[in-house]
């Protein structure tokens, strides 16, 4: 009897890890070079309804919060804000990230969704230092 592991044939592991998840996301990012971007710090679990707002806080006009609810599946989160001055808009780029297939979708929201993110905010600074 022989045995086959299919697992080895597999490139990612799943679920996902953070690092991973970014991992699958690298180029949108890089598409944003002027821009800060982070992970969520833990994955987020299907139908999720997540709050939002300008500036990503709850002490805003409470007018001012809306509610965004996340895919049906369990997912990582990545946003890359975006600067008004450079970019003529106030969305931000929220890219959810399939933990247990890799699959991403992004959704443009008009603020920042209000989560939990990473110990470690990734940032233009960031990014420019990582090659050296």
């Amino acid at each position: 009897m022989t045995l086959v592991a299919l697992t080895a044939c597999q490139k990612d592991s799943f679920p996902l890890t953070m690092d991973a998840a970014i991992k699958k996301v690298e180029k949108i990012i890089k598409q944003h070079p002027k821009s800060d971007w982070f992970a969520s710090k833990d994955i987020i679990e299907p139908g999720t309804v997540l709050k939002y707002s300008e500036f990503g806080v709850l002490w805003e006009d409470p007018e001012e919060i809306h509610e965004y609810v996340s895919p049906n599946y369990r997912a990582w989160l990545v946003m890359i804000t975006q600067d008004i001055s450079v970019t003529g808009t106030d969305e931000s780029l929220h890219l959810f990230i399939d933990a247990d297939t890799g699959n991403y979708t992004e959704v443009w929201l008009k603020g920042q969704v209000i989560v939990e993110w990473g110990s470690t905010p990734f940032s233009r600074a960031a990014q420019a230092n990582q090659g050296k």
